[in-house]
């Protein structure tokens, strides 16, 4: 076993919610973006030029031939506002930190107006949580873009584009626009995790019970998983070996709150049987419910740690609805954190100014005080008389009026330079966004998230291979402010 402190940043797993391996007796794993590893342009870049083929087809302009996917735009944990056309970035405390409308950056006073100058309401948008979300809103953000600059030529809200927008990509995953490209060339659709059947083996020496739980359908299902772990052991010559149960067209995050029952897949004709009583080793199952699942299986709640990479479909709602454990697949924090290090010396710098500017801000605000003493005093000594004590007081004063002008002006240049600062670090990170989990200095709203209900997190679900199966993890995100 590698000792934890040998490993790089990105293999580590960290931990927000106590939890001991020990008491995990079934693991749980999604496939897309989870066990498969997508090579994400080029998946992006298909669903992209798919989904546009359905635009042009249905009527809308065929200027749209020309719109370019641009795999740099855009990220993970965004918000999408439907009736205006623009994409958000939110911080923890629900403030609009970053909007764009199309490739334009609205102002700040922009932003103000439109979404903090009153409570903001995440429900009213569509929060980018997966990753096959980006080619989605990629493609919204081109459509809004060219109606921008060529207004009249579609004659539809943005909301009705979006609407367009979804029946188009459910058209091109059921045609088989998309997915029959993958299977044909899954060498340039998936990346290969050579850790992950370690990863898996080491589990189930140590008893746990595996059990694969995916929307795909068995087909797809089947073709991807022989790509991704049908020769990485010998052990193993079928995939499914490595599963106790598997479970596809799960229809999650419904999975979790649902009665749809359990149907055998009959392998061989892709066909449908009724399934009765326990789910049988080796078998292949369509649909059914969590609770139905723990019912059959004798797992129960905190004793399944469920594996997966969407923090709505994946993790919410197994942890909100039956008390499964988690633990989320945060696939960019292997190239994010790389670049955080690299940067760590200029957030250090960043810092640095934020302390000078809070020992600035406290002498600034001494010197005001004894600005309006001097002057409250010197009225005092007028109304007496004492001229020489009034003089005196002027006198200084006009020496603390020069001190506060130029501590002013250090404060005025400093923070200007903070902020030249933190948009270069963040360029750095993400030339559009920024960092995953930061706006500026604060947590996104995605970070709020991950921390809330992922009780751990980790880059790869084969990094699971660097720690014990029976490991306890402790969580050091329960101290308060005033405990530091």
């Amino acid at each position: 076993m590698t000792k934890r402190n040998t490993l790089e940043k990105w293999q580590k797993i960290y931990v927000n919610r106590s939890l001991n391996m020990g008491n995990i007796r079934a693991i749980g794993f999604d496939m897309d973006h989870t066990l498969a590893i997508y090579n994400r342009e080029a998946f992006e870049a298909l669903a992209f030029r798919a989904t546009l083929q359905k635009f042009i087809a249905a009527g809308y302009p065929a200027e749209l031939e020309s719109l370019q996917f641009k795999p740099e735009f855009l990220m993970r944990g965004l918000l999408v506002d439907m009736d205006r056309g623009n994409i958000l970035k939110v911080d923890s405390h629900k403030y609009v930190k970053i909007a764009f409308h199309g490739h334009t950056r609205l102002d700040k006073e922009t932003r103000h107006k439109l979404y903090n100058s009153e409570s903001f309401k995440a429900y009213e948008f569509l929060s980018m949580d997966s990753f096959f979300a980006l080619s989605e809103v990629q493609l919204f953000a081109e459509i809004v873009d060219y109606m921008s600059t060529n207004p009249g030529k579609i004659q539809k809200s943005f909301r009705e584009v979006y609407a367009d927008l979804r029946q188009f990509i459910d058209k091109s995953h059921a045609d088989g626009s998309i997915k029959n490209e993958v299977l044909g060339n899954p060498e340039k659709f998936f990346i290969r995790d050579k850790h992950l059947a370690t990863a898996l083996i080491r589990t189930m020496d140590a008893g746990k019970h595996l059990f694969l739980l995916t929307n795909s359908n068995w087909t797809y299902t089947d073709a991807v998983m022989k790509f991704v772990l049908g020769e990485a052991s010998s052990d193993f010559p079928d995939w499914r070996q490595y599963f106790r149960y598997v479970i596809v067209g799960s229809g999650k995050p419904g999975f979790f709150t649902g009665t749809q029952p359990f149907y055998e897949v009959v392998t061989q004709s892709n066909l449908l049987t009724a399934s009765n009583g326990e789910l049988q080793p080796g078998k292949v199952y369509q649909g059914g419910n969590a609770q139905l699942l723990q019912n059959l299986t004798g797992f129960r709640g905190d004793e399944i740690l469920y594996v997966g990479d969407h923090i709505y479909g994946d993790i919410i709602r197994s942890k909100g609805s039956v008390n499964w454990r988690t633990v989320l697949v945060v696939e960019e924090l292997e190239k994010e954190l790389l670049k955080i290090e690299e940067l760590r010396p200029a957030l250090q710098q960043i810092y640095a100014k934020i302390s000078a500017r809070e020992i600035c801000d406290e002498e600034l605000q001494i010197l005001r005080s004894k600005i309006a003493s001097n002057a409250r005093q010197a009225k005092i000594a007028t109304d007496r008389g004492d001229n020489h004590r009034v003089r005196h007081l002027l006198t200084e004063n006009e020496k603390n009026l020069k001190n506060a002008h130029e501590k002013q002006a250090f404060l005025s240049e400093n923070d200007e330079q903070i902020k030249q600062a933190i948009a270069e670090r963040e360029a750095n990170i993400h030339p559009v966004w920024g960092g995953l989990m930061k706006v500026g200095l604060e947590r996104s709203r995605f970070a709020n998230q991950v921390e809330s209900y992922a009780c751990v997190y980790t880059s790869r679900a084969s990094n699971l291979r660097f720690y014990s199966p029976f490991k306890r993890f402790t969580s050091s995100h329960d101290i308060l402010p005033h405990e530091v």
